[in-house]
């Protein structure tokens, strides 16, 4: 099988989110001719990361497919027992940092491409990003700078070959209080409610999880209910002085029906109960996505899943993926091999057995898309 030769090389590649992915997008645009590769380089702090595009000219341009992939990995931890850069195959199953996310999904995609002989009947484009683990600088800037019209897009992320034709959106908020340091021994009841932050804090949160309750009971399709987390929280200087700063990040996943003004709205509400003052920060913010089941691209998608895959598991997504952003050009659907429980785990694996029939997917894809 030769998408497992080329996911064994992927892996190899030391392709960790906060390293530069030079080396593995020169590997992937050396695979084809330069006048089909556009490199744009970008800038992370003091990293250079790089995207890729590959374009193939169809004999129309007014329904472009567009198949995406990112070409970074989580960092890999002292968990791992295995070597995270050496492609490991046991009976089914290949081990390696990025295996599942998504280097599996670029393999299909890169064989998908190489398949193209004849001129395609639609523009086909296949987008490699950096950095979609740590801040989707690719994404954005893919997002940004390219123009598509009617667009199908299939995200080649890790699904096990199910439909998945939805995912929350995504959204971090920083919080700050602030008050007035002095020495313990001076303060009272009345003077933390006023100047110490950390309490104000602690309030805060206390009143925001009457918010995640009522969350529970909201629903959309096949969406689970809207979660909001603190995942962050820093403040206090010693153990004898009133904090005078304390600061938290909100985490809250947005079902497709709600609408992001109206969440900002009223968390920052809760805020400013505790105390009008308190500083709020959108610090990220990923759009939902939701596939139309009478669209073209659903259509095409489920008929060529039961033939090839000889399924059509469609589910929704807990996580968040770059359909959230790629969504403006078009119907969107997360589709890829690999199994999402693995991602970002420790010894991470992929499935073999669906490789090939990822990729033969993604050809009938190409072949229907008149």
């Amino acid at each position: 099988m030769i998408e497992l030769s080329l996911l064994k090389k992927l892996i190899s590649f030391d392709s960790q989110s906060f390293k530069t992915n030079k080396p593995i997008v020169d590997f992937i645009a050396g695979l084809f001719p330069a006048k089909q590769c556009r490199i744009t380089e970008l800038k992370k702090g003091s990293v250079k990361l790089y995207n890729l595009e590959v374009r193939f000219p169809g004999e129309k341009s007014n329904k472009p497919l567009i198949f995406s992939g990112h070409t970074d990995t989580v960092p890999t931890s002292s968990r791992w027992k295995k070597n995270p850069f050496q492609a490991q195959v046991v009976g089914n199953r290949i081990y390696g940092l990025g295996s599942t996310d998504m280097k599996a999904g670029l393999a299909c995609m890169i064989m998908t491409a190489l398949s193209i002989k004849e001129k395609p009947a639609q523009d086909v484009t296949f987008l490699f990003d950096a950095d979609e683990e740590a801040g989707c600088t690719g994404g954005k800037d893919f997002a940004k700078r390219l123009k598509f019209k009617n667009a199908k897009v299939v995200v080649c992320e890790p699904t096990d070959g199910d439909l998945k034709i939805g995912q929350k959106g995504g959204m971090e908020i920083a919080v700050t209080f602030t008050g007035k340091s002095f020495h313990s021994s001076r303060t009272s009841y009345e003077k933390n409610l006023k100047f110490n932050a950390i309490q104000k804090a602690c309030r805060a949160i206390v009143a925001l999880g009457e918010l995640e309750k009522r969350l529970e009971k909201k629903r959309c399709g096949l969406f689970a209910p809207p979660t909001q987390a603190i995942c962050k929280i820093k403040g206090g200087t010693a153990g004898n002085v009133i904090p005078d700063e304390c600061s938290f990040e909100i985490n809250r996943r947005l079902l497709p029906t709600e609408q992001k003004q109206q969440v900002v709205a009223q968390i920052t509400k809760v805020l400013k109960t505790i105390d009008p003052a308190v500083k709020i920060q959108e610090m990220f913010w990923g759009a939902p996505n939701l596939l139309d089941q009478k669209s073209e691209l659903f259509k095409m998608s489920s008929r060529i899943s039961q033939e090839v895959l000889r399924k059509v598991g469609i589910k929704v997504t807990s996580g968040w993926t770059q359909a959230g952003l790629f969504n403006k050009w078009g119907d969107c659907l997360i589709w890829g091999p690999g199994l999402l429980e693995m991602a970002h785990q420790a010894d991470e694996y992929c499935p073999i057995d669906l490789l090939e029939k990822m990729t033969k997917c993604y050809k009938e894809l190409i072949a229907g898309n008149g």
